[in-house]
Parts: structure tokens; C-alpha cells; sequence
């Protein structure tokens, strides 16, 4: 076996590199002489029971959350991929084998030791009771090789191992879930106990808040926060809250926000690279959309940058037609770019007319901006907007023409490329994917089982040339997230690549640790 030192192994395995800095400024790298504060309180929603196996899948909200709680074997700062529970790692020249040794003297929130057997058994577990976020069965086996190391083995190689395996699963303990035969209702005392920097301290159900308090035995030493809190908030009223001093921490895509709050004395905003996405999902086994030529009439017809400038009220990012976003190390330049031509797609049209059903959610206002759009050249949109969980239902199914939807995820290993189309996607803001291309199938094979980084980018470049060929979807635009903060109790972080599988969250569990 060879040594591969965390950032060295990224590099190896799946080629990627540091993405530029955001516009806003670098990223704040250290948490050194940090001072302990109080309360940190984010704004959010409600994501479900905080366990792997009961966490809602409507967003990132849920999976962040976990990180606070559980550890992973691997993390990421602002530059790459860095060891977690695991200090180091061996990876056997195939690409199948790795062997982590684990960090010493890491307890669980209960006072015992986190060990070996602890890391076997999590992928052990999984393999029968699946992680609702991220999807374990590329892993074959997982055994004890020592007291301080697990080997993990592989069906067959997977570049994105490190980044969307080993950095994104929860590791669970033993003593708890080894009893438990479904995990899918277990509401036990211990459920929520995990390894990470917080304890859960109060889940109050009726009102979706979360309330955690700081592991005073964290194998990474102090963290530099008492009470982290999560709270429900309409999105509607968040940035009011902040205002009034009743959260610290809130999410928003309005650019407009730099310049309400620019002369506000404890309040900043903070700008992620554009990790989110907003996208037409298309259902290419229903006429007229099976055909692509009406995909990229579809595309002509709407004037992208109009509708991202309106919508985030800032500079637009309009959508690459191969989904990967540009300032992202995957993202592929020179692909079509469908200009905004009403010409171009009426002649694709060839004169025929068409009425297409969009689905969306109550409060999106793309669709009244695209309505005129598409008029112009002789479609008629018929939106029908539902609730979310509706939305992601009929998406699922396949029961819809067009669905708009927005998500994030699209920041750090592209295999979420094959994953939509694989059916492997957990998100459920991002369902909707139909598409069926033998080459594209077989690329999505290949790249994820590529080790050599410069050969498995040349494959991902050719699936974003199918996709923005034949577009199954349509992305509208990439956005920005405009985080919002009382700088006087927290600073966020852009981690490399997005949190975990690309999440532009800011709340990066390093930002309440010091360094």
C-alpha cells in the first residue's frame, strides 16, 4: 500500500483544485484567539429527527446539522480535503482499499470511547440501514485491522470516495445502534449521540428548533461556542430577525442585502462562489420535450440573464447548459450557451405551437418572467404551483413536463452528474432528472471509477458536452448565497468545494473550533 497524505490523496483521486476566492474577499482562515461566545443562532427550517437515519432530505439543512453532532472520517477546510477522525490513510494502488488510522483519545458524547469496531460497524449498518443523505453501497466491507485502524473496501474504485464518502457519513456508535432494528423510528435518549463539537441539548418538534450545546470533551480541543441554536424561521422574516437581533445567522439570495445593510453596526454579509443552482427539470419521455430540438428552442426562447438579474437582484451568473458552474475546478468553457434568440427558437419550432405545464412552488417568479418569454415564440406555460413536498412527489415519478427547481450541491464532485441520472440523488430539491443517453450512462461509469485526475476530467468534460447538446435540463442560473452575520458572534467560512457534496452552508464546524 502507498501513503497519501489528505490533500495529496484528493489530488490523486479525483483531480480536483482549489477554486478561485469569492468576489467578496478570501476566506477567514483562522479561529486562533477566537473568544468564547455565548449563543450562535441560525435561521433555518425544521429537517426532521437530528439521527443518519431520520433527517429530512428537503434541503441541507438536516445533513449540516448532523456535522455539528456526528464526526466524519475526513473533512475540509477552505483549501481541501483535511483528516477528521482519521489521521491518516493508506489507499491500495487499485483504488479499492483504504485504511484509516484513527485519531487517539476520541469519545462519544456519553463518556465512551470512539474506536475501531465503531467505524466497522457504521458501514456495516449502513449497508442495511442507509445514511438518508449520502448513499454507502459502493462500500463492500468494512473490518478492524487494529485497535486504532479500520480497513475500508471498495466493490470497485471511486474517485470521490474521500470528499463524498469518507466526509460525508456520519460515524455512529456502536453501543447505541447495534441494538436498534429500525433506526427509522428509534427515538431513544441516546439517538442523537454522536462524536462531534455539540451535543444535542433540546429538539422541540412542534416548533422545528434545535438546541446544542458545546462538547466540553471534543477530541479537536474547545470549542469556542456554548449554545449553537437552530431556529424556524419563515424566510420571509429572516432577514427582519437579524435585524432585530433574534438570530445571528441567516441565509439569503438577494444581492440587494450588501446595500441594506452596508452602515448596519453588527451585521455583514458574507458571499459564497455560486454553489446553488436554478433549473429547469425536463421530462424527456413526454412530447413535445422528447424531442431536442424543442430542448433548445426552450432554451433560445428565455432570456437567462434577465430573469437571474431580476430574481437575485445582482450581477447574473447565467446557467452553463453542461450544469457544472464556472468558478468551480470541473466547470467546462466553450460548451453551447444557448444565447437568448426568439429567432432562432421559433425556426427550431418550425411554426408548430405548444402548451407545456411548469410545476413550482408558490413563491418563485421565474415562471411570470418566462411566461412573456415563451409566448413570443409560441409557447403557452401553464404553471402549476405546489407545495415543495408535492413538488419533489410528482418530480419522482415522473408526472410533470417541466419543473422548476433550485438546490444546492453542484460545488464539489461532479459525480453528482451521474447520481441524478442514476436515481442516486437524496436531495429532494433536486429530483426531476430524466434522461437516458447509453454514452452518457457509460461516461458517468467510467469518471467515477477514474483515478487518474486528468483522464477523469477529460470525462467529465465530455458528459457536459451531452448535457449541453441534448439538455435534459435547462439551468437558468447559477446563484450566490448572501449570508448575512452578527460579526460580533460568529464568522462563516466558504469551505473548498462547498460543505460536504457541495453545500454553500457556512456554518463549517471549523468556525467554532480554535486553530
Amino acid at each position: 500500500m502507498r501513503k497519501i497524505s489528505a490533500l495529496l490523496a484528493l489530488l490523486a483521486l479525483s483531480g480536483a483544485c482549489v477554486p478561485p476566492a469569492p468576489s467578496a474577499g478570501p476566506t477567514p482562515t483562522g479561529q486562533a484567539s477566537a473568544p468564547m461566545v455565548d449563543l450562535v443562532r441560525l435561521a433555518w427550517a425544521d429537517v426532521g429527527v437530528p439521527t443518519p437515519f431520520r433527517v429530512s432530505t428537503a434541503g441541507p439543512g438536516g445533513a449540516v446539522l448532523l456535522t455539528l453532532i456526528y464526526d466524519t472520517l475526513t473533512w475540509k477546510d477552505e483549501r481541501g480535503i483535511i483528516p477528521w477522525l482519521a489521521t491518516r490513510w493508506e489507499v491500495s494502488p487499485d483504488g479499492r482499499d483504504y485504511t484509516f488510522t484513527l485519531a487517539p483519545g476520541v469519545t462519544w458524547q456519553d463518556g465512551q470511547p470512539l474506536t475501531a469496531e465503531d467505524v466497522a460497524f457504521s458501514f456495516q449498518y449502513y449497508a442495511q440501514h442507509p445514511y438518508r443523505w449520502m448513499n454507502t453501497a459502493i462500500v463492500d466491507s468494512a473490518s478492524v485491522v487494529s485497535a486504532d485502524q479500520v480497513r475500508v473496501h471498495l466493490k470497485q474504485a471511486y474517485a470521490p470516495f474521500l470528499e463524498d464518502v469518507a466526509g460525508v457519513v456520519p460515524i455512529i456508535p456502536q453501543h447505541v445502534w447495534a441494538k436498534v432494528a429500525d433506526p427509522n423510528s428509534y427515538d431513544g435518549p441516546d439517538a442523537s449521540i454522536g462524536s462531534g463539537p455539540f451535543k444535542l441539548a433540546e429538539y422541540r418538534s412542534a416548533e422545528g428548533a434545535y438546541r446544542l450545546v458545546a462538547n466540553a470533551a471534543y477530541f479537536k480541543g474547545p470549542v469556542t461556542v456554548r449554545e449553537f441554536q437552530q431556529l424556524n424561521v419563515p424566510p420571509e422574516t429572516r432577514l427582519q430577525a437579524a435585524q432585530q437581533g433574534q438570530v445571528d445567522l441567516v441565509f439569503n439570495t438577494d444581492a440587494s442585502v450588501r446595500d441594506v445593510l452596508k452602515d448596519h453596526p453588527n451585521l455583514s454579509v458574507f458571499e459564497t462562489p455560486p454553489l446553488s443552482i436554478v433549473r429547469l427539470a425536463i421530462n424527456t419521455e413526454r412530447p413535445p420535450l422528447d424531442r431536442r430540438e424543442a430542448r433548445q428552442a426552450l432554451a433560445y426562447a428565455l432570456d437567462r440573464a434577465q430573469i437571474a438579474q431580476v430574481v437575485t437582484k445582482g450581477p447574473p451568473i447565467v446557467g452553463s447548459a453542461g450544469v457544472v458552474p464556472p468558478e468551480t475546478p470541473w466547470f467546462a468553457p466553450g460548451l453551447p450557451s444557448y444565447p437568448y434568440d426568439p429567432d432562432r427558437a421559433r425556426a427550431l419550432l418550425g411554426g408548430q405551437r405548444y402548451t407545456l405545464e411548469l410545476l413550482a412552488d408558490p413563491t418563485n417568479r421565474e415562471p411570470e418572467l418566462m411566461q412573456p418569454m415563451l409566448q413570443a415564440v409560441g409557447i403557452t406555460l401553464a404553471t402549476k404551483r405546489v407545495d415543495s413536498k408535492t413538488r419533489t412527489q410528482l418530480l419522482r415519478e415522473k408526472n410533470f413536463q417541466l419543473g422548476l427547481v433550485q438546490h444546492i450541491g453542484v460545488g464539489g464532485d461532479p459525480d453528482y452528474l451521474r447520481r441524478w441520472y442514476a436515481g442516486e440523488e437524496a436531495n429532494d430539491f433536486a429530483q426531476g432528472s430524466v434522461f437516458h443517453d447509453s454514452r452518457y450512462d457509460q461516461l458517468g461509469r467510467e469518471q467515477a471509477a477514474m483515478l487518474d485526475p486528468a483522464k477523469r476530467k477529460e470525462l467529465v468534460v465530455q458528459m457536459q458536452q451531452i448535457l449541453a447538446t441534448e439538455l435534459p435540463t435547462i439551468v437558468l442560473y447559477h446563484r450566490r448565497v448572501y449570508w448575512v452575520y452578527d460579526r460580533t458572534r460568529v464568522t462563516p467560512m466558504n469551505t473548498w468545494g462547498g460543505l460536504m457534496n457541495g453545500i454553500p452552508l457556512v456554518q463549517n464546524k471549523l468556525i467554532f473550533l480554535r486553530r
